[in-house]
């Protein structure tokens, strides 16, 4: 039996404290030797709670304007945290601070996103270094920029921070890459193709070629064109486009990706970002061999955690589990 490696992919948790807790618990469901929390660590939104005069509070909950009492706060917390919200009380004074000074809000979302990713490593990394497993991270292109540069300093031995860095464990190599070519919502960690396709092909010359068949290419975006790829079309208002009462899906994945993947021919790529396409796919490369192209999905909002179980012995995948927990 040659070198073997078994790998748990995740990704897109976006910042859903229940998919964190179930990440946090992945040792005790499988022998793993890394898991790869592939991008997009960060929830999307600040979520104000006002505290009124009266002592009751009030908060625009999944789009409905709420009121409700001290018995129910609890509740609409846990609730908006499990969902990948970022829950803040205040008074009905600085409610109108945070709505008048965007610089301000986004400094309280920034920080409350470093607070609760930090918190979850803590018990990630105290769990995992009991099972002796690794855990490679690194952000996907909707992390602010500020948050990725604190996250940075969790960096260690059981906790490894991989976006444009690769590293060898059980004889196969792990690269990580978390930028995305562009997308409809403009977000901060986007790079045209051109660009990606760049950082990409300077990080790959990197590896010694000769060990390339045994390269795990984790990278944010998948290859465009593929079955891991397809999202929901939308329109210039990011609406669904529908046709005969169902979604019409389009390919959102990367060019660049997808050519770097052809040249190069890593044992596998091991993606994110398009939640709705899990699944496994190939790419041809133009060494005449197809390699593996996974993506884990993700249902974050509903506190699902998506996973991919993938054990690779000298580079070759040898079995694939894909599950919803």
């Amino acid at each position: 039996m040659g070198d073997k490696i078994r790998i748990v992919l995740v990704s897109d948790l976006h910042g859903s404290e229940i998919a964190y807790a179930k990440l946090a618990n992945i040792p005790k469901m499988f022998k793993a030797d890394v898991v790869v929390l592939n991008g997009d660590l960060t929830g999307k939104a600040l979520m104000p709670i006002i505290k009124l005069k009266t002592g009751d509070y009030t908060a625009n909950v999944f789009g409905e304007v709420k009121k409700f009492g001290e018995n129910k706060l609890s509740e609409i917390l846990r609730d908006a945290k499990n969902s990948g919200y970022y829950p803040y009380i205040v008074s009905e004074s600085e409610y109108d601070e945070l709505i008048n000074n965007k610089n301000k809000a986004r400094d309280v979302l920034v920080k409350l996103m470093i607070e609760s990713f930090t918190e979850w490593m803590k018990k990630v990394e105290e769990r995992y270094r009991q099972s002796n497993v690794k855990l490679f991270y690194f952000p996907g292109n909707d992390d602010p920029h500020e948050f990725v540069d604190n996250i940075r300093k969790l960096d260690g031995d059981v906790l490894i921070y991989g976006d444009e860095r690769i590293i060898e464990i059980n004889g196969h190599l792990l690269l990580g890459f978390g930028y995305s070519n562009p997308t409809p919502w403009h977000t901060e960690r986007e790079l045209p193709e051109d660009v990606l396709k760049e950082r990409l092909i300077r990080l790959f010359n990197s590896v010694d070629q000769s060990k390339m068949p045994r390269l795990l290419a984790a990278i944010h975006v998948p290859p465009y064109g593929t079955n891991i790829d397809l999202a929901p079309k939308l329109t210039p208002d990011l609406r669904p486009v529908t046709a005969g009462g169902e979604v019409v899906m389009d390919h959102a994945g990367s060019l660049a990706v997808k050519e770097v993947l052809e040249n190069y021919c890593p044992a596998a790529g091991l993606h994110g970002h398009i939640h709705e396409s899990p699944g496994i796919d190939y790419v041809q490369c133009k060494q005449g061999r197809r390699i593996p192209v996974v993506n884990a999905g993700s249902e974050y909002m509903v506190g699902a955690l998506k996973l991919a179980y993938l054990i690779f012995e000298d580079g070759k995948l040898k079995d694939k589990i894909f599950m919803r927990g």
